[in-house]
């Protein structure tokens, strides 16, 4: 199969992609990831009772990620319950920073820098909703 012309024939191309984060209260996991990453977030649409149903959370300031200059980075969050697991697999620039940062911040469900066998090196954060996030560089 000639994988060009399966690219040209099929018409679309992927922009950019999004993982997905599902949280019983999007208040607190956004807040976590502020304080503890050092992300932003905002909370796009809220029930009748003011509770967040849909929402993101970004590494850059929101105000850089909406007009689209770059690939979303960020995680969608949704109202549900969680799925544990890996919720996102994210290459940085900076690892070392990113680990020393949230060590600073006394979070300690970290684990160490590690090398991996295919070359990067790569730390787990776990969140307080049961996801792990990988960061590798």
């Amino acid at each position: 199969m000639d994988s060009l012309k399966v690219f040209a024939d099929r018409g679309y191309v992927v922009k950019e992609t999004g993982p997905v984060y599902y949280t019983q209260d999007m208040d607190e996991t956004a807040k976590w990831f502020e304080e503890i990453l050092g992300w932003y977030y905002e909370i796009d649409e809220r029930d009748a009772d003011g509770k967040g149903v849909y929402g993101c959370v970004y590494n850059i300031p929101k105000e850089v990620e909406i007009l689209h200059i770059a690939p979303f980075t960020g995680i969608h969050m949704f109202c549900g319950e969680s799925k544990g697991g890996v919720a996102a697999f994210m290459q940085v620039q900076g690892i070392e920073a990113l680990y020393k940062y949230v060590k600073a911040k006394k979070y300690k469900d970290i684990s160490e820098i590690q090398m991996q066998p295919w070359g990067a090196k790569m730390c787990t954060i776990n969140t307080p909703d049961g996801y792990a996030l990988r960061f590798f560089e």
